[in-house]
């Protein structure tokens, strides 16, 4: 068997949960999702229990909302296991050892740069920790992924907001503020959004405008988005259903996040403008989006 990390936000998880699908289509073998790095309970129960938990990153485990096939590893199923990097002149020996359940080759990202199908290649139980920014791990499992990250439950839509998406030109434009602000990746005060607001109108007839923050305050005193508009998340939805929403807008102006761009990513418009930041992640950026 082989085990994935999950980790980080909601858009981080459905690219580590992209991988780890792909990874199980190709190895025909089970593919388990390690999610003791995702807050299940309240923080404080957490961190209650030992270091290792006091070490991780509380986010939700968003993935819980989707219909999603590949299931969690159970910690009794990694606790009978050591770790240990794939590197070095011992690997043969570890192999053997994992081969017999007793060992985990361990795949860190960071440590090694090889491709997804460089890694099939070692029959050994194998635990991937990774962020997998790479649209050749998932692109061609796409309609798989868009069935799979649909929603559980149906979204209740307000009346607006149903009706601009059934009958509006609705571009999802999505602004991240908060930890990009301390993090220098704030992109909200550059010549992005302006410029991309402009393109949408010389493309779009009547663009109805659907907004998406973490700080829509800062958005209505510091942004100028000409005509009709909603803000959604003055609505009260939670990030998996924002990104629902987001989702079912005819366009999208995605921020350098990998939340909207799986919002872009899965909009199932065919003829959709995507509008996305020129200087961020290239390795996930499909053919035909409009790079500013």
């Amino acid at each position: 068997m082989n085990v994935v990390r999950i980790s980080d936000g909601l858009g981080n998880q459905m690219f580590q949960y992209a991988f780890a699908r792909k990874l199980q289509i190709l190895s025909k073998r089970e593919v388990y999702l390690d999610t003791r790095f995702i807050n299940h309970e309240d923080i404080s129960t957490c961190n209650k229990k030992n270091n290792f938990y006091k070490k991780c990153d509380y986010r939700e485990y968003g993935l819980k909302h989707f219909k999603i096939v590949l299931p969690e590893a159970q910690e009794y199923m990694l606790k009978k296991w050591r770790f240990i990097d794939k590197q070095g002149e011992k690997e043969k020996l570890i192999c053997k050892l994992a081969q017999n359940h007793l060992w985990f080759l361990w795949y860190n990202e960071e440590k090694e740069n090889k491709d997804l199908y460089n890694l099939l290649d070692c029959i050994c139980p194998t635990y991937f920790q990774g962020y997998f920014f790479d649209i050749r791990y998932f692109n061609d499992i796409r309609n798989i992924l868009r069935k799979e990250f649909c929603v559980k439950k149906p979204i209740g839509l307000k009346p607006e907001l149903y009706r601009s998406l059934r009958t509006e030109n609705t571009v999802g434009i999505h602004i991240r503020k908060g930890d990009f602000s301390k993090l220098s990746r704030d992109i909200s005060q550059t010549e992005y959004y302006p410029k991309a607001l402009k393109k949408i109108e010389e493309k779009i007839e009547h663009p109805f405008y659907l907004v998406f923050s973490d700080d829509v305050g800062w958005v209505k005193e510091n942004m100028e988005i000409k005509g009709r508009k909603i803000y959604v998340s003055e609505l009260g939805y939670s990030d998996y259903e924002e990104l629902t929403i987001m989702k079912y807008c005819k366009h999208n102006i995605i921020a350098n996040s990998t939340f909207s761009y799986w919002a872009a990513y899965l909009n199932y418009n065919p003829h959709k403008i995507v509008i996305c930041p020129k200087r961020w992640k290239s390795s996930i950026i499909p053919k035909g989006w409009v790079l500013i």
